[in-house]
């Protein structure tokens, strides 16, 4: 594999990063128990050890140097996640974050290569270290379902003024961040399907009051506290981030959250999206689109 670099960051959602770095040092793993992820040893960082049990293994929607190149995400983590959770953790609680893809970008022939890593220095720390020389790889198994393989750094590097070296060895199935949650709905998405199209109408009807009689008495309440033109100019903002003509392909519910699998038309084109909705008293609300 040839030595590639990326551009070194640190990002972070909040300020005041801590200017400590980490050791991870990780023993080979023994066989993988079925169905169950498997990464043993610790980390330490500044001196302090960290027990670090979980690892997750998940596809790609696409390619990073050709779009249809596979390629897959990689996270070490010290709290277990539900599958539905951990493709939005790289950023925030993974300690370490590997992309890999299989592509022909540098031998001509399909191979595994790193194209993204991110450390994390410590667990109050909502930001990592991205970038830098790419370490070593032997892994397989991506086709089978359970990965299983050795990410390392064979020296020790070095980012601004921190040094880092690590050696993971692990075995995990392959998840699926989009996996139903709960009951599967029934066609049209059931109540919280209704809920949905009925939101969808009423922000595109610019109809303040009606919006305000499909929320909680605290969300209708946010309305009254701005002025009719501040009000307007929400409800206008939230039309650009809603799709019309939608039609709900599937979803599944616990009970309080729920995922909607729909298809609609935003600025005049057709994209698919994933809406989560959350039960809030005896309304069922949009919080998250994902397009």
């Amino acid at each position: 594999m040839p030595e590639q670099y990326a551009p070194v960051c640190r990002t972070s959602n909040k300020p005041n990063w801590p200017s400590i770095f980490l050791l991870l040092s990780l023993s080979v793993i023994p066989p993988l128990a079925a169905g169950q992820p498997i990464v043993n040893g610790t980390l330490t960082a500044n001196g302090k050890t960290v027990e670090f049990p979980y690892v997750y293994v998940w596809p790609e929607k696409e390619g990073f140097y050709d779009k249809s190149d596979p390629a897959w995400n990689i996270i070490f983590v010290e709290h277990e996640l539900k599958p539905r959770e951990i493709d939005a953790h790289p950023w925030d609680t993974a300690w370490v974050h590997i992309g890999i893809t299989e592509t022909k970008e540098f031998s001509g022939q399909p191979e595994l290569q790193v194209y993204t890593q991110s450390i994390k220095f410590a667990a109050d720390a909502p930001g990592n270290v991205s970038g830098g020389t790419y370490p070593e790889l032997e892994i397989e198994g991506f086709d089978s379902g359970t990965v299983t393989g050795r990410i390392w750094h064979p020296e020790q590097q070095t980012v601004f003024d921190d040094t880092y070296q690590f050696d993971i060895s692990f075995s995990a199935p392959i998840s699926d961040p989009d996996a139903p949650i709960g009951d599967l709905l029934p066609a049209g998405g059931g109540e919280p399907g209704e809920a949905y199209l009925k939101w969808v109408e009423t922000i595109h009807s610019g109809d303040i009051e009606k919006l305000k009689s499909i929320v909680p008495v605290e969300m209708a309440a946010q309305f009254d506290q701005v002025s009719a033109e501040e009000a307007r100019e929400e409800v206008e903002f939230m039309k650009l981030m809603t799709p019309t003509d939608v039609s709900i392909l599937s979803g599944s519910s616990d009970g309080e959250t729920a995922i909607l699998k729909i298809e609609g038309t935003l600025e005049g084109e057709t994209v698919p999206a994933e809406v989560t909705m959350s039960k809030m008293g005896s309304f069922w609300i949009p919080t998250n689109t994902s397009m």
